[in-house]
């Protein structure tokens, strides 16, 4: 493990201080813990992990770059041979992309200031609210699609948890944040956060490799082929038992 998280390390330094050779894969992610992030200026996360013993596996060389989710969504569907993790297979998306996957599963949920009192039992009831969500994410996404339309968005998942707010009236802010449970968690302990509660679970969504729609079958084939053999061997559940570990509640 420690190894594999130097190689991400490596990789991701070399991606901010060389300029990509043209046979490597460029990949693009943002910070969403426990999935990608940074640590240390390393780059590390299941999913990045996952990516990297992939890439070796198929002999895939790779560079990565860590940005805003937005910008990275954007730079994938215009640059070939670019890929972006972790992101969810939408319908809509379907055919922007080429998957590989999937990664790992990622729990989605709506969550608020702990004296938020309003009763929300399912979707219809969060309609009212103004929920805070990153530009072009999947989340957002599907929420719009179940006619949840009065989002605000943010460039970083991060910057949301200072928008919250009880009072309805109050401008630049919102009621609801919507995001990954454990990606909650972790920015919620990174910045020392004690108002935040969870209101609703609302999907259990797998996470994938997303790549440009003109990089190679070839190249998607062997990317899958290594994911496979991963799971087959074990090292793919041995990543995840880490970070599982990690990100005990």
């Amino acid at each position: 493990m420690l190894k594999m998280t130097m190689r991400c390390a490596v990789c991701f330094l070399l991606a901010l201080t060389v300029s990509a050779p043209a046979f490597a894969l460029q990949m693009l992610t943002e910070e969403y813990p426990p999935y990608n992030y940074t640590e240390n200026k390393a780059l590390i996360g299941l999913s990045t992990e996952i990516v990297v013993e992939m890439g070796k596996r198929a002999n895939v060389p790779m560079t990565f770059a860590i940005m805003p989710w937005p910008d990275a969504y954007e730079q994938t569907q215009r640059k070939v041979e670019t890929c972006i993790f972790s992101t969810a297979r939408l319908v809509n998306r379907e055919r922007i992309f080429k998957w590989v996957g999937p990664l790992a599963s990622n729990e989605w949920g709506l969550f608020a200031k702990k004296g938020f009192a309003d009763k929300i039992t399912n979707l219809a009831d969060a309609r009212p609210y103004r929920i805070g969500g990153v530009t072009n994410d999947a989340k957002i996404m599907w929420l719009r699609d179940m006619a949840l339309t009065n989002i605000v968005e943010v460039k970083e998942d991060k910057l949301v948890p200072g928008m919250l707010t009880l009072d309805r009236k109050k401008l630049d802010a919102v009621d609801l944040w919507v995001t990954g449970i454990n990606a909650e968690k972790f920015i919620v302990t990174k910045n020392k956060l004690k108002d935040v509660k969870l209101v609703l679970k609302i999907k259990d969504e797998p996470m994938w490799l997303a790549c440009h729609p003109s990089l190679s079958e070839a190249t998607i084939t062997s990317l899958s082929n290594a994911l496979a053999a991963m799971r087959k061997d074990g090292a793919y559940k041995t990543i995840i038992d880490s970070y599982d570990k990690k990100f005990a509640p």
